[in-house]
């Protein structure tokens, strides 16, 4: 297997780990409720993705940008999200 195979499959996988808060925002919005849901963990998410895309860019790697972007997209929704649906009391 050559080191193009293995970029697009680790891409393809990132980008499939980053499309799993779907399922959680999606509950948000039914629920209309974000309790118990720690939105610290979305902002890592984003602040990860974007270096990333920077340290992609640098190298000028494809394979690190596009998935990564991905994330830093998915996990700003999640927390656009999250504090939408904050109750005052939590």
């Amino acid at each position: 297997m050559d080191i193009q195979t293995i970029g697009l499959i680790a891409s393809i996988i990132t980008i499939i780990m980053f499309i799993s808060p779907v399922d959680q925002i999606r509950d948000i919005i039914k629920d209309k409720t974000s309790h118990g849901v720690s939105p610290i963990i979305y902002g890592m998410m984003i602040i990860n993705g974007i270096c990333w895309v920077i340290y992609g860019f640098g190298i000028n790697n494809s394979f690190i940008i596009i998935p990564n972007a991905v994330g830093a997209v998915l996990g700003t929704a999640t927390l656009f999200i999250i504090y939408k649906y904050r109750s005052h009391k939590e």
